[in-house]
This record gives structure tokens, sequence and C-alpha cells, in this order.
């Protein structure tokens, strides 16, 4: 009987422990239009958005702000290398290919 109080206990803690865990990575938040993507980690406030289409179309995300939004661009297109930025109180963002853009992104 203690024995088996013993298993369901460490499952129990176990449940809560990896639940704890799971709840604090959930900072960084990834979309992709195609192979080109953009994402974001609330917690350092990095941005970054990467043309990996060899297709010739410029690729850009728009990253709103609690006052205003900023565009961040991978300004060599497909080679390496990527945009990135520090965008602080970012609420939602998209990635763009020319004129078209993917749905906006919540960041909570």
């Amino acid at each position: 009987m203690i024995r088996k109080m013993m298993l369901v206990g460490g499952a129990m803690i176990s449940a809560l422990v990896l639940g704890t865990s799971t709840a604090e990575a959930a900072t960084g938040y990834l979309i992709f239009q195609g192979k080109d993507y953009a994402q974001y980690d609330s917690k350092t406030d990095f941005a970054e958005v990467c043309d990996e289409e060899q297709d010739g179309n410029g690729v850009y995300a728009q990253y709103r702000q609690k006052f205003g939004m900023l565009t961040l661009r991978d300004s060599n297109g497909s080679k390496i290398g990527c945009g990135h930025a520090t965008i602080p109180d970012v609420t939602s963002f998209r990635i763009c290919e020319d004129d078209s853009c993917s749905p906006w992104r919540i960041v909570r």
C-alpha cells in the first residue's frame, strides 16, 4: 500500500514539474510562408526574418508593438544570413513576401 502511494505521489510530482517547465518555455514564436520564416522571442525581444527561397521575391516581417509598428527585412535575399533586431513590446507579427502576407501571429 505504501509503495503504491509513493508511485502515485511520484507521478503527480513529475506531472507538476513537467507542466511548469512547459509553461515557462513558451516565449518563442515562429511563422512560415513557404520556406521563409520570421520569429520572435518575447523574453529576449529578439526578432528575425529569413528568406530561404531563391525565387527573387523580397521577404520582410512586420512587428506590431504597443505603440507602433516596425518592419524588418532580410536585405541580402536568399543568401546566408537573416535580418535581425531587438524589438521590445511586440504584440503580434507577420511575414510577407513581396505583397503577400501571412496572418498576424499574436505574442502573449
